[in-house]
């Protein structure tokens, strides 16, 4: 009886085992190569921010070049005196006027 249990035991616990390695899913191969240690999975986590953020300028500026040329003349040459006169104003400061008068707290103590 002992060894009977014991052999049903065994063979469930050899069943048991195959069934949940395939159970696991296998490695997704999307043409990259995983990174194998820490600091390559940083660079490469670094490398697709700079990437995203670089699509992201382009888009942003190929969107103000089109807003930009679908402006007739008048309105154009007005865009580009308000924007010299912005950084005509802006040079120098990090911060935008409301930011310096309106954010510091306790400036007088």
């Amino acid at each position: 009886m002992l060894i009977r249990n014991l052999l049903l035991g065994l063979t469930l616990l050899t069943a048991a085992l195959p069934s949940d390695a395939q159970r696991r899913r296998p490695a997704r191969n999307d043409g990259g190569q995983t990174p194998r240690t820490a600091e390559e999975s940083i660079k490469a986590a670094e490398e697709k921010e700079r990437e995203r953020e670089a699509a992201l300028r382009t888009g942003w500026n190929d969107a103000q070049d089109h807003h930009f040329r679908n402006q007739d003349k008048a309105t154009r040459k007005r865009m580009r005196q308000n924007d010299r006169r912005r950084m005509r104003m802006r040079q120098g400061r990090q911060m935008p006027w409301w930011r310096r008068i309106f954010g510091r707290q306790n400036r007088y103590r």
